[in-house]
């Protein structure tokens, strides 16, 4: 259940759902979908097969997400990025839009909308975005890989982040600050 794809491996979610490759309707793909949740959901109820049913039940919910929506089944048709990269590629989107360790609320915007057409929940993104931004467990803290700054060159035109702009973008927040605070003493002041 796995094909070649572009020089990598990759799930076959068509043969997961039992069908032909190539482009189906939704409806298509929801019968097979349904006919294969019931065998694996009576396949649980066996001890002996309950791991092996539970994973295979998680590769055919993953299967159904993709192919379900028209505009998921042309992507992975295309191949790329695939489910399993997805996360990856975002990471990597959102450390190239970070500006000085911050993130635009245009560009979180953009973020999440591009995660929601990987697949992605919003609160799946948040959390991506959070550990890249603030360094957590799988936080990137390097920079980007070679295959990162792949994703990143066919990814949407966007502000990338340049080495010390953080101390910048602090300067100017800074010097914003004050100036709307001698506005307001002057406005106070009636000056």
């Amino acid at each position: 259940m796995v094909r070649q794809e572009a020089g990598k491996m990759a799930r076959d979610y068509f043969a997961i759902l039992g069908l032909a490759p190539g482009r189906h309707d939704p409806r298509e793909v929801a019968r097979h979908f349904r006919a294969r949740r019931e065998q694996l959901l009576a396949a649980l109820n066996q001890p002996d097969r309950y791991g092996d049913s539970r994973r295979q039940l998680e590769e055919l919910h993953l299967a159904y997400a993709v192919l379900s929506d028209p505009q998921r089944q042309a992507r992975y048709l295309r191949g790329w990025p695939s489910p399993e990269d997805a996360p990856a590629y975002l990471k990597a989107l959102i450390a190239a839009s970070l500006e000085g360790g911050l993130l635009r609320y245009s560009r979180r915007m953009q973020i999440l909308e591009q995660a929601r057409q990987l697949g992605i929940s919003d609160f799946q993104a948040q959390l991506l975005i959070a550990q890249v931004q603030f360094g957590g467990p799988e936080g990137l803290k390097t920079g980007v890989s070679e295959e990162q700054a792949g994703w990143l060159a066919a990814a949407p035109a966007g502000e990338h982040a340049r080495p010390g702009s953080r101390t910048w973008a602090r300067a100017a927040g800074v010097g914003l600050l004050a100036a709307a605070l001698f506005l307001f003493l002057l406005h106070w002041l009636g000056v």
